[in-house]
């Protein structure tokens, strides 16, 4: 195991975090007999699995999944389970990509979507200054969140325009200092208007697209960017990705 506590071997160039927030709420337990966290859990086993013979990925992405319902939590791979944020030892929760093992997740509770990403972002800016404490190179951190929902307070209601202001404000001053690249994939269901408060300029629809194809657009849009991309770049090539990903899709429906 390396020094910053990853395994990660010594043939790397590069350090690549993605950070995955993934929404578990009850609606993700919808439609019954074909709930869509099954269609996830399954999704992500799958990809994660794949990614072990995508010799560019494996060697430098680093993963952070994280998931929000009534609550936030994060995978610590010590203990092979998701954990409040604040339980988990800081060191080893960017897993190489190639040796994450997603947990199984269960939809229930509420969406506390801004607490969520408040919370990613901390982690971050955090890792990212750990590697170049430890001059390791790294790029900005990418963060990604899958949602069919729309943001909620821990009563349940919806938060408005108003309640989101800071948390986007923040997202979005943190992607001009070029911290992190901020994105949300919106899929069946989603407040699609709400979630574009959050980001205005990085919130794509995809309702119908399999979750396998939607993680494929998540790390091969974070492999393909440059470490000096402007974030609006990314966003504009991202929204044109998915775009053709949501077509083909229509085209492969309409063939069957």
């Amino acid at each position: 195991m390396s020094a910053d506590g990853i395994g990660f071997g010594s043939g790397y160039e590069e350090r690549q975090p993605v950070l995955l927030l993934l929404d578990t709420s009850a609606s993700m337990g919808r439609p019954e007999g074909n709930p869509r966290i099954d269609e996830l859990n399954h999704a992500l086993n799958r990809w994660f699995d794949g990614v072990r013979v995508q010799e560019r990925l494996r060697t430098r992405v680093e993963v952070c999944l994280l998931t929000f319902d009534s609550a936030v939590r994060v995978y610590d791979p010590g203990p092979a389970r998701l954990v409040p944020v604040e339980e988990a030892a800081a060191d080893r929760l960017f897993v190489p990509v190639d040796s994450m093992h997603p947990p199984a997740l269960r939809a229930e509770g509420l969406t506390r979507l801004t607490d969520a990403v408040e919370t990613a972002l901390e982690l971050a800016r955090a890792r990212y200054r750990t590697l170049q404490r430890q001059r390791v190179p790294v790029r900005r951190p990418f963060v990604w969140v899958l949602t069919d929902g729309a943001p909620s307070d821990g009563q349940g209601r919806p938060l408005d325009a108003t309640a989101l202001k800071g948390t986007a404000g923040r997202v979005r001053q943190g992607e001009v200092r070029g911290e992190w690249v901020f994105q949300v994939i919106g899929v069946h269901g989603a407040d699609l208007p709400m979630l574009r408060v959050l980001a205005p300029k990085a919130t794509s629809p995809l309702a119908n697209l399999d979750f396998g194809r939607i993680l494929d657009l998540l790390f091969q849009s974070t492999d393909d960017s440059s470490p000096d991309q402007d974030a609006d770049l990314i966003h504009q090539q991202v929204d044109a990705r998915a775009a053709r990903l949501a077509r083909m899709n229509r085209l492969e429906e309409g063939l069957r």
